[in-house]
């Protein structure tokens, strides 16, 4: 183990007469990558593959310590912490602050009302903070605490709950005693008491009225009192549901599984017998027939969806003006989804046969591959900071035509673009060609040799004085594509 050390330090401190003529880049993958780019002006450095990551140039900023951390700083307020990801998160932008780790604490902040900010922060079973209007609350779940505006609520207040706690929301109070046993509410056009399971009553003036009792067994409810629509509801649980209303009547017998539903605004007849196995609806630009988990179709108003052999494929369509989107699904974690953007000639594509590989085509022409493809998700998080820990080889492509291929984390890698093309195998070997360029490395300078226009050169075992003389270019040949005319802003062998 000394002496391949050893060798490393050589072989880089011999570097220092290299012939390459590209920008700086040290390759001994799996163990380390030193990398600049000079159209960037960036430089990228990988110890141990992915698991140690920096990133840097004058846009942005990342460094990761997989999976642990990831942190990344743009232009502008952009600020990305992640760790122990999905657990923890610090996340910043122009409009906003958030943090959290669970279940341990979590704050927000808007930034773009800083004269009426509204503040929240958690800390195991600790809340405090402050409304937009400054007003102050917190607590200590379940000994004691206040809230302001949250969960619907303009109060919530507890006291050894689920003791006591009580709650306003408008000129409504409702007051509950060891919840959600005894409550009663009063106030604001409402009123109401609650003696759980036994019995319930709550009415509101001009909207609806409420009765249970052997919840959930008995239940009568009346809505949209004093509308065209009131609709009466009455249900013996589960042997029999009804809803009826003038322009709407629903029943089921045996909820959830045989059901009759007629709609006439949209002319909208549904049956279920028994429901999910059998299924038929029909209604204006409305159709649904399943066979669960045979076949399986819905179209819902120009978005259509289906399955056959249910998990083992199913599907949907949505279709809007200039755009369309169809995905499929196989055996719940792989799928094949595209979208295309006909008013402006885009498409995209994402294809995942799980856990095999994945292929995406974004809608500005980049394309990302990679194999294996463990995580079945899409998720930039998890992206970010357990993907390339997964992958034995990934290819990138951006939309101006640069290319990158990697395998098993680095030891092997091809760059291109339309001016250079790289071939490397970790410290073993280099091969580098740009226009009237060759170069090729055998150990980081143990036989290295270099043809540029009509001049040569040559480097063995490691030598600082290399044998340099002049050649003829017409005896030479084209390795790499002519020059077409692009931007030299492409990327050299860097980064």
């Amino acid at each position: 183990m000394g002496g391949v050390v050893l060798f490393l330090l050589w072989s880089w401190l011999a570097g220092c007469a290299t012939l390459n003529p590209g920008p700086r880049r040290e390759n001994f993958e799996p163990v380390f990558l030193y990398s600049e780019d000079e159209a960037q002006e960036g430089k990228a450095t990988d110890v141990l593959g992915p698991f140690f990551t920096s990133r840097k140039d004058p846009r942005k900023k990342d460094f990761a310590f997989r999976p642990f951390f990831y942190w990344k700083k743009e232009e502008g307020e952009y600020t990305l912490l992640e760790y122990l990801y999905p657990l923890g998160k610090y996340k910043k932008t122009e409009k906003e602050v958030e943090s959290y780790f669970m279940p341990f604490f979590s704050t927000r902040r808007d930034l773009t009302r800083k004269d009426h900010e509204k503040k929240e922060r958690g800390f195991l079973l600790a809340f405090w903070g402050e409304t937009e209007k400054g007003e102050p609350y917190g607590g200590f779940f379940p000994l004691y605490g206040k809230l302001k505006k949250r969960f619907g609520k303009d109060e919530l207040n507890f006291f050894l709950w689920p003791i006591y706690s009580d709650s306003r929301e408008g000129e409504n109070r409702t007051y509950s005693f060891l919840w959600p046993i005894f409550s009663r509410t009063e106030g604001g056009g409402r009123e109401g008491f609650k003696a759980w399971p036994l019995v319930g009553y709550e009415r509101k003036e001009k909207d609806y009225e409420k009765l249970f009792f052997l919840w959930p067994i008995f239940h009568f409810e009346k809505r949209h009192l004093y509308t065209d629509n009131p609709t009466e509801i009455s249900m013996i649980f589960p042997l029999y549901v009804s809803s009826v209303s003038p322009k709407r009547v629903s029943r089921s017998v045996i909820w959830p599984f045989f059901n009759y539903t007629y709609d006439e605004e949209d002319h909208y007849t549904q049956w279920d017998f028994p429901w999910p196995f059998l299924q038929w609806a029909k209604g204006d630009e409305k159709s649904i027939f399943r066979i669960f988990p045979l076949y399986g179709y819905k179209n819902w108003e120009g978005q259509e969806s289906g399955y056959i052999l249910w998990p083992f494929y199913w599907y949907d369509r949505q279709v809007e003006e200039g755009y369309r989107r169809v995905r499929n699904r196989y055996l719940l974690l792989s799928k094949d989804q595209t979208e295309v953007w006909e008013n402006e000639g885009k498409r995209a594509r994402i294809l995942r046969i799980w856990p095999l590989f994945y292929y995406g085509l974004r809608k500005e022409g980049s394309v990302h591959f990679y194999f294996p493809a463990l995580l079945p998700i899409d998720d930039e998080g998890f992206e970010r900071n357990w993907g390339p820990l997964l992958r034995l080889y990934e290819y990138h492509r951006n939309p101006a035509g640069e290319s990158e291929s990697k395998l098993l984390w680095g030891f092997y890698v091809h760059r291109k673009n339309a001016r250079r093309e790289l071939y490397e195998l970790s410290f073993f070997l280099t091969y580098y060609t740009a226009e009237d360029l060759f170069y090729i490395s055998l150990l980081k300078g143990f036989l290295e040799y270099r043809a540029a226009g009509d001049k040569c050169a040559l480097r063995l075992l490691y030598s600082p004085w290399p044998i340099k003389w002049k050649c003829s270019p017409d005896s030479q040949e084209t390795i790499s594509e002519p020059y077409d005319g692009m931007s030299d802003s492409t990327k050299e062998t860097g980064g």
